[in-house]
C-alpha cells in the first residue's frame, strides 16, 4: 500500500510537471516582457528548452519566438491587439445610425414608439440597410459611439425652443444689466406641493424580494413657495391648499420687507401671479419690484425646480415616520436648505440654469 501511495504521488507531481501555463490567461504588457525576456537569454546563451522551463511554457512556443526575432527583428516581439471580426456595419452606415438616433424620435420614422430602445435600432438597421444585428451586438456598438441609455426629460409639444434660446441669450442678460445699474436684487420663484404617498426609491434587496417600507398611509399635500437669489438666499413659505392671488401677494409682501432695495423676480405665468389682484400690487409697488416672465412651458430654465427635486428626493430616500408631521417635515427641511447657501448656489450649477452664471459672468 505504502509502494501505491508513493507512485501516486509521483504521478500527480509529473502530471503538475507536464501540465503548462496558458499565456493566453496574461495580459498584453506580461506576454510581450516574457517574450523580449525569453529572446534575450536565449541570445545570451541559455538554450530554448531551459528558457521555457523557467518561464513555464513550451518550448515550441520559445522556438517560435526566435524564429519570429530572426525574420523580422525586435519591433516583432510587441504586442498587438486582435482586430477581431470586422463589424457588419461599415463607417458611413454606422455614421448614420448616430445621427438618426441623437436627431430624430422613432415616432418621426414610423417605428410606433417614443424611445430609442434596442429592439427599435434593430429594426432601424434590418430596414434601412437589411443587416440583422443581435441587440448585445447593437449595445456594444452604441456604447462605442458613447451612445447610452439615459432617462428623458419630458418636454411639452407647446414648447417654443426659440423663445427659450432668446431668454437665455437676450432678455436675462439684460435683466443682469438692469439690475447693476438699478443695485436690485435677481430672485427666481417658484412653487410646488409634497405628499404624503410620494413614491419612495430604490433599495438593495435580494432578487425576487421586494423590501417593504412602510408608511404612515394617508394622502395629506403641504405647498410650499419660494424665492431664490444667485447670492445663495432663500426665501419661502409653506401653505395648505391651491395656491392663490391672496397667498402669493402676502408672499410678495414679505418679500418687500425683508429684502433691502428694488427686486427683479422672474416667474412663470401662474393663474396667482397673473391674477388681476396680483397686478395692482405690483403696479402700486413698480418703484421696488419688477416681473419679469419666464418663456411659456419651460420650467427647467427656473433654478428653484432644482430645489423641488432635492426637497422630493429627500422624501423619496426618508418616507415619513408614523409620529412625524408633512408640514413640520418640509418645515425643517426648507429651512435647512435657507441656511445653507452653499447648498443654495449650487441649484445654479445645473445644466439648464447655466445661462444664469454665463450672464453674471461668474
Amino acid at each position: 500500500m505504502r509502494k501505491i501511495g508513493r507512485a501516486c504521488r509521483v504521478d500527480v507531481r509529473m502530471i503538475k510537471l507536464m501540465t503548462r501555463r496558458d499565456a493566453r490567461s496574461l495580459d498584453h504588457a506580461t506576454l510581450e516582457e516574457m517574450r523580449r525576456l525569453g529572446v534575450k537569454r536565449v541570445l545570451e546563451g541559455e538554450t530554448q528548452v531551459a528558457v521555457a522551463q523557467s518561464l513555464d511554457i513550451h518550448p515550441r512556443t520559445v522556438a517560435k519566438w526566435m524564429r519570429t526575432y530572426r525574420e523580422e527583428g525586435e519591433r516583432a516581439l510587441a504586442s498587438t491587439k486582435a482586430t477581431g471580426r470586422p463589424p457588419k456595419l461599415t463607417v458611413a452606415q454606422q455614421r448614420k445610425c448616430e445621427r438618426v438616433i441623437i436627431g430624430k424620435n422613432p415616432r418621426q420614422l414610423n417605428f410606433g414608439s417614443a424611445l430609442w430602445t434596442l429592439p427599435v435600432v434593430s429594426d432601424f438597421i434590418a430596414q434601412t440597410f437589411g443587416i440583422v444585428l443581435h441587440t448585445t451586438t447593437v449595445s456594444r456598438m452604441l456604447h462605442r459611439m458613447g451612445i447610452t441609455p439615459q432617462k428623458p426629460v419630458r418636454r411639452s409639444f407647446h414648447r417654443d425652443d426659440d423663445e427659450c434660446l432668446q431668454w437665455m441669450q437676450t432678455e436675462f442678460p439684460k435683466i443682469v444689466r438692469r439690475s447693476k445699474r438699478r443695485q436690485s436684487v435677481i430672485l427666481f420663484s417658484d412653487e410646488t406641493g409634497v405628499h404624503e404617498d410620494h413614491p419612495v426609491g430604490r433599495s438593495w434587496a435580494r432578487r425576487g424580494e421586494t423590501p417593504v417600507v412602510r408608511t404612515k398611509g394617508s394622502r395629506r399635500r403641504i405647498n410650499v413657495i419660494s424665492a431664490i437669489s444667485p447670492r445663495g438666499r432663500l426665501w419661502f413659505r409653506c401653505f395648505k391648499g391651491t395656491l392663490t392671488a391672496g397667498l402669493f401677494v402676502v408672499f410678495l409682501k414679505a418679500l418687500l420687507s425683508d429684502v433691502r432695495g428694488s427686486i427683479e423676480l422672474v416667474l412663470d405665468r401662474h393663474p396667482a401671479h397673473t391674477a388681476a389682484s396680483t397686478k395692482r400690487f405690483l403696479a402700486a409697488h413698480s418703484d421696488r419690484i419688477t416681473v419679469h416672465w419666464l418663456p411659456a412651458y419651460a420650467p427647467d430654465l427656473n433654478p428653484s425646480e432644482h430645489i423641488w427635486s432635492w426637497l422630493k428626493g429627500t422624501f423619496r430616500n426618508l418616507p415619513l415616520d408614523r409620529e412625524e408631521d408633512l408640514e413640520d417635515a418640509v418645515l425643517d427641511s426648507m429651512t435647512r436648505v435657507r441656511n445653507d447657501r452653499k447648498l443654495v448656489k449650487g441649484f445654479f450649477g445645473h445644466p439648464a440654469v447655466a445661462y444664469v452664471k454665463q450672464a453674471l459672468g461668474w
